[in-house]
């Protein structure tokens, strides 16, 4: 089965309807990161506690989920349908292809396909590509 990482940098007060919304159609393992990012939409200015504050960057959430791609459709759709609000910054969406299935490091199992990695996979001097160093 082929997997695709799905990426996507959003507004922090959307990312609740989207998780949830991602859990109902089955992807479960996603990762959250808090960023900053400067785009077109440039530093802000605000009034905190009596004092202007005045930043380059806006804050964001990155989500990042690796999933079967027979989902990619439906999840970029759940996107687009959570995080967009049609004002600047609203973020962006990025698929990345994945040469394998992740791997669960407890189990050396491949995620979702209940095989194990074998012992020459597991090599210390081969990378997951099968590379030899």
């Amino acid at each position: 089965m082929a997997y695709r990482q799905l990426t996507v940098i959003l507004r922090p007060h959307r990312l609740d309807p989207l998780c949830d919304a991602l859990v109902e159609l089955g992807v479960s393992g996603i990762t959250l990161t808090d960023v900053e990012g400067v785009g077109r939409q440039q530093g802000f200015s605000t009034l905190h506690s009596g004092v202007w504050y005045q930043s380059k960057s806006h804050p964001k959430v990155r989500l990042d989920v690796a999933m079967p791609e027979t989902l990619i459709p439906q999840a970029i759709s759940l996107v687009l349908s959570h995080a967009r609000t049609g004002v600047e910054g609203d973020g962006k969406l990025w698929v990345i292809p994945m040469a394998r299935a992740p791997v669960v490091v407890r189990t050396i199992q491949l995620d979702g396909e209940g095989s194990s990695m074998t012992d020459g996979e597991i090599d210390s001097c081969t990378d997951l590509l099968g590379r030899k160093d």
